[in-house]
């Protein structure tokens, strides 16, 4: 018995519509889950009053009060004082910071 090739069928529209819903819904659930994993991966915070966050970081005192003021870091205020999450200062700071280039002297 021989066997008999079926014809090739084009895919219809609606499979192809089907398709790039599948795609989409696909690529949104990748970003929602890297979102989720990228939060997961962040250290814990550890939160300090301002001053003490700001000597440990190496920050002035008041760059970092008006990074907690203007929302530029993760900031709470109890009573009259400024609590600082360090790592959201830590991270701050490193995007403000340019390596240096190594002099050949």
């Amino acid at each position: 018995m021989s066997s008999v090739p079926s014809p090739q069928l084009a895919p219809s529209r609606d499979d192809e519509v089907t398709e790039s819903r599948i795609i989409a819904n696909l690529t949104e659930t990748i970003a929602r889950l890297e979102a989720r994993v990228a939060k997961l991966e962040q250290p814990p915070a550890q939160w300090l009053p301002l001053k003490a966050a700001a000597h440990d970081c190496g920050v002035e005192y008041e760059t970092a009060r008006t990074w907690a003021v203007g929302s530029l870091i993760e900031a709470r205020r109890e009573g009259g004082r400024w609590f600082v999450n360090v790592v959201s200062l830590r991270a701050r700071e490193a995007m403000l910071v340019v390596p240096r280039r190594k002099s050949s002297c």
